[in-house]
């Protein structure tokens, strides 16, 4: 029988090696991005007792938290990591306590200031390789949980997992094609979005660098509201909103006669004038009968509350086409806001609020959503089709999480990787499809 080794002697005297080995992918494409450039132009922040720059700082924070670092007192471990500290030209890391002081002094003009270099980026990438004349853009209201006393503007909200608990609300606009963020804020968590909803989507327009023929927005019951959809109308925007059922509304769609639609759901349509809205309007409705068993209840149908046998999905829209056409449009919206609050939740620190200071929160959280899209221009300008739409997890394992060490031979720098690293060609093409880049 194999034995393993029994015997060995530990020493501590590497100084560049790391188990993020493959962020200098990142490193690299944010480079090519002249990222460190942008922030140097554009955020003009003095620090008192300047140890790093504020360029230097904001970049540490991306990577981390591309890297999976979820908290910032876990950024310790990477005092000792070698490489990182080359990549990014600094003698020492910047330790926990630094970077929340960091955060909290960032005034909202510096914040604005990191917003404004995140919209030139996304001007000059979005439309590379993909020109479009219509947008789509899902718009989705989430409840961050928060823990620990004497947080700012944290209040008791809508939070359907943590009932009772206080809150913040971030109200976010995804675009579709490239799921892209698009735009975002964060809001005490006792805010009703359909009072930010008209300011919230002619932010969104106001970040149209190119003429735009059509733009459709998708968004779920947070925005049903009378007055932002005569403001939709009025704007020439098309839509779909998921409509809240109040109780004539409930007759209504229990008397019209419904066609097969699928997977056991029956579609109809059907004009209504709420009250205190100016006009009718049309609204589509599936239903589905109450499954016998609590246990066949789909995540979406938990959400439903039964009306007479049925669970009913209402839509407020004006587009004329087909009802079941306007709810496979609606419906992709399941990929687009739904699907990425989920990744940010899961697999970003979306729900690990770093410090007390409501402004400095803002600055964290927009760095966060700042990164998510460095990853997702990364995977659309420079992975393989089938990587595209990989979770930032499958990513980390696949290219960041590779052990490596850092050696100088002569007047090169080298990177060395496992040599049963499985993606070794892949990885090699990635690298030159960064080089190749055009931006």
């Amino acid at each position: 029988m194999p034995k393993g080794i029994i015997k060995f002697h530990i020493s501590f005297v590497e100084k560049a090696i790391t188990k993020f080995g493959g962020l200098f992918l990142i490193h690299q494409f944010c480079q090519k991005l002249k990222l460190k450039r942008l922030l140097q132009r554009h955020v003009k922040f003095q620090q008192s007792h300047q140890q790093y720059y504020s360029s230097d700082l904001i970049i540490f924070i991306l990577y981390y938290i591309i890297a999976g670092i979820f908290r910032i007192d876990n950024t310790r471990s990477l005092q000792f990591n070698g490489v990182f500290k080359k990549l990014l030209g600094v003698k020492t890391f910047p330790n926990p306590t630094t970077i929340r002081r960091f955060l909290h002094k960032l005034p909202a003009k510096a914040i604005r200031q990191i917003i404004k270099v995140h919209d030139l980026l996304q001007e000059k990438l979005f439309f590379i390789g993909c020109p479009q004349t219509s947008m789509i853009f899902d718009l989705d209201p989430t409840a961050i949980t928060v823990y620990g006393k004497q947080i700012q503007r944290a209040k008791r909200g809508y939070d359907p997992k943590k009932r009772g608990r206080k809150c913040y609300c971030l109200i976010l606009c995804f675009e579709d094609n490239h799921q892209e963020f698009w735009y975002g804020t964060l809001q005490s968590g006792n805010t009703n979005a359909i009072t930010l909803a008209k300011g919230f989507t002619k932010k969104c327009k106001t970040k149209l660098s190119k003429p735009i023929k059509r733009i459709r927005i998708r968004a779920d019951a947070g925005f049903y509201d009378g007055k932002f959809v005569k403001f939709l109308d009025e704007e020439g925007i098309i839509y779909t909103i998921e409509a809240q059922k109040s109780g004539v509304m409930q007759n209504i769609i229990h008397s019209l006669k419904y066609q097969p639609y699928r997977d056991g759901w029956e579609i109809s349509k059907f004009t209504y004038q709420p009250f205190h809205w100016e006009k009718p309007h049309w609204f589509i409705v599936k239903r589905h009968p109450v499954p016998e068993k609590r246990e066949d209840w789909t995540q979406l149908e938990l959400n439903l509350t039964p009306i007479k046998g049925y669970l009913y999905r209402v839509l407020v829209t004006n587009l004329t086409t087909k009802p079941r056409h306007v709810w496979n449009f609606h419906h992709q919206r399941a990929r687009g806001a739904e699907q990425n609050i989920k990744e940010l939740k899961w697999n970003y620190p979306l729900t690990k609020i770093p410090t007390q200071s409501y402004t400095a929160n803002i600055a964290y959280l927009q760095l966060l959503l700042f990164a998510f899209n460095i990853v997702n221009w990364f995977k659309r300008l420079c992975l393989p089709k089938e990587l595209r739409y990989k979770t930032l997890q499958t990513i980390r394992q696949d290219f960041i999480s590779i052990p490596a060490r850092l050696i100088r031979s002569g007047d090169r720098n080298i990177l060395k990787f496992p040599t049963a690293y499985p993606d070794q060609k892949l990885f090699c093409r990635v690298v030159k499809k960064i080089q190749n880049l055009k931006i």
